[in-house]
Parts: C-alpha cells; structure tokens; sequence
C-alpha cells in the first residue's frame, strides 16, 4: 500500500502538471468492476454519475497529502479524496479508447503495473489523468472543500511526523496505547498519519526497538530514536521517490528507489545490516500484518 512517501511523490507530480487545467470529462468503471456497491463511493453508480455532474468544467487548484489520502482540490469549492489503498497509483499522460478499454501509446506508461486503469479524467490540455488498481481496491470520493473537518477519512487522523512533529507530541502520541505493541501502534493512523508496513519495519531497525515492545516499556532515549529514524527514513524515500517494492509508480508511470535502501522490509533470512550485528532477519506477523526484524540488536 502506498504510504506517506508515496503518496507525496504523487501530490508533488500533481502540482507540477495539473495546476489551471480544466476537466472536460470522467470515466470509471468501478461501479461495473466492482462488487463493493457502497453508497458513498464512485464504486457505486449513482454516487458516479453525481461525482462526474460536480467535477466536469471545474479546475484544478492544487493537491496536498493527508495521511495515506490524496486530496485533489478544485475550483467551485469541491476536493477529490483518493486513497490508493494496495494497488492504486495515478498516472499522466496521453491515454486512447480501443478495445473497450483505455490505453496509453506512451512508453514511460508501458510499465504492466500501469494498465488497469479504473477511472479517467480528460484535461483541457489534451492529455488525462489515470488510475491505475489492479485489485480495485481503491476509494474515490468528492466533498466541499470548506467541509474537509466533517470527512471522516480524514477526521481520525493522528499528526503528521514530518517535516515539524516535535518529539514531545511524537511520545504522548505513541503512549496513547501504551499496552498496544509499537509495530501495530506505529501503524495506526490514529497515532501518526502515514506510516504502514514498510515504513515501519525501517524505523524500528534504524532504533534498535523490537516490533513486539509494548508503548509504555519504551524508554526516553528509544522514543527519541524512533522519532529521530521516523523523520529521517521518510524524508529519504521522498527523495528516493518513494518505494516501488510492489507495484507503486509516480504519476509519469516510473518506479521509486526506496527499495533498494531496505535494511529490514522484505529481507527475511538475509544477515542484518547493522554494522557489527551478526542476525538474521526474522519475518513475523505482529497484528496481522508482516513484520521484519533483526532479533539481535532490536531489543
């Protein structure tokens, strides 16, 4: 799933190539793909039909992150809230109907994680903006701008940790479950916006914490490092332009770099990287969900 350094690779590419663009028409096919019939979602047709009647002629204004949520803001006092979820990505560039399906002739979007595409805009320039979900997993939905508080995907979240979450607000945050274990904890939106799997699993290697430590056994100096490695490590794979591990891409259909700087994520039996640690990475599953960890120096 895309987390927070993917999802602001995204909004960046977005305010670099949508900004005063018209949309002049929107496409999907989730309502027919789809056995998720939620009312409040352009999964289901109604929902759709109303979605495409407030967007079309309206402009883009800019696009900013909230969590693992792309907020796409338009003119008429209207904002598209997409979270990627598993599989999503957004895509620009030139796309064509044939063969009942919408493609793009464009060698930077031939990538095969780019072509199942669920739902189209077509922008004044000519070109369009694609979503890419593979597993239709996605959720799409309009709102009033000036309502963003009311949302409530984006009322349960917790701080963002970068660039300004201070190391203060960074602990009561994470004591705020103090019997959950700090894997889960870490990845609970409502705790800190943005942090999943991957990220994760980099933060708690970089601060020498097992994922299996319970929040309130946490001393000063391990929260600090996780607060230290949380910013450090994010910062880096926004750099890297995020992690294409799986089938993330940036809006011009290329992968990141992130992956490559794995030190625990998805190297289970590999030797730990920490200099002058002899473990082995050890994969877990810690609250569901999959977790890598070195069992030597993570304590």
């Amino acid at each position: 799933m895309p987390e927070l350094p993917e999802v602001t690779t995204t909004v960046n590419g977005l305010n670099e190539v949508l900004s005063k663009l018209t949309i002049k028409d929107v496409w999907s096919d989730y309502f027919l793909r789809t056995k998720n019939k939620r009312k409040d979602t352009i999964k289901n047709k109604k929902y759709f039909e109303k979605f495409k009647n407030e967007i079309v002629g309206e402009k883009f204004k800019n696009a900013e992150r909230r969590g693992k949520n792309v907020l796409i803001h338009l003119s008429g006092n209207k904002t598209i809230l997409i979270h990627m979820k598993m599989t999503g990505h957004l895509l620009y560039g030139k796309y064509v109907w044939e063969n009942n399906s919408w493609t793009s002739k464009e060698e930077f979007l031939s990538d095969p994680f780019n072509k199942f595409v669920h739902l189209i805009f077509t922008l004044s320039n000519g070109k369009h903006l694609a979503f890419s979900d593979m597993r239709k997993f996605a959720k799409v939905i309009i709102f009033e701008t000036d309502k963003r508080h009311d949302v409530i995907d984006l009322t349960g979240l917790g701080p963002e940790p970068i660039p300004d979450l201070s190391l203060d607000l960074f602990k009561n945050q994470i004591l705020k479950k103090p019997a959950g274990k700090i894997k889960t904890v870490l990845m609970d939106q409502s705790i800190i916006a943005g942090i999943g799997n991957i990220y994760s699993d980099e933060i708690l290697w970089a601060a020498n914490v097992h994922p299996e430590r319970i929040s309130s056994s946490l001393n000063n100096k391990e929260l600090k490092n996780m607060w230290k490695a949380t910013k450090e490590i994010l910062v880096s794979s926004i750099k890297m332009g995020g992690d294409s591990m799986s089938d993330y891409r940036n809006i011009y259909g290329q992968k990141g770099n992130f992956q490559n700087s794995h030190k625990a994520y998805r190297r289970a039996k590999e030797n730990c990287l920490k200099k002058g640690c002899e473990g082995i990475i050890t994969r877990k599953i810690i609250g569901g969900r999959s977790s890598h960890f070195c069992n030597i120096h993570q304590k």
